[in-house]
Order: structure tokens, then C-alpha cells, then sequence
């Protein structure tokens, strides 16, 4: 229990990274920097991404951060 419990807390700790990149890049960026942020590989990076209701996956890949549009 208390491993399901870690991994949560992993993925909302890797959340809080991913939209704090993209403040810090003015609301978008590209995977590479999600990932850089994280330390997650492109795979778990862009489906956590997926699991995000304020992200926004623009069709030439940056990841756009929804809130406050």
C-alpha cells in the first residue's frame, strides 16, 4: 500500500515540475524540456501529460499549459 502511495505522490511531484516548466518557459514547450524537468523518459513524460486535464498538446508537439486561457 504504502508503494502505491509513494507513486502517487512521484507523479503529483511531476506534475508540479511539468507546469512549472512551462511557467517558466512562458506557458509552451517542447517535450524535451517536460522531460528534462521531470527526469522522466519521453514515453512516461508525454503520458502523465496525457493524465493532465490543463495540458494541451499542440500538433507540432510543444506542450501548451491551459490555465489561465
Amino acid at each position: 500500500m504504502s508503494y502505491l502511495v509513494l507513486k502517487k505522490d512521484d507523479m503529483a511531484d511531476a506534475k508540479g515540475k511539468i507546469i512549472q516548466c512551462l511557467k517558466d518557459e512562458g506557458g509552451a514547450a517542447g517535450l524535451d524540456k517536460c522531460c528534462a524537468a521531470t527526469g522522466l523518459s519521453k514515453s512516461k513524460c508525454k503520458a502523465l501529460i496525457g493524465t493532465m486535464s490543463n495540458l494541451k498538446t499542440h500538433k507540432y508537439g510543444d506542450i501548451i499549459l491551459m490555465d489561465g486561457l
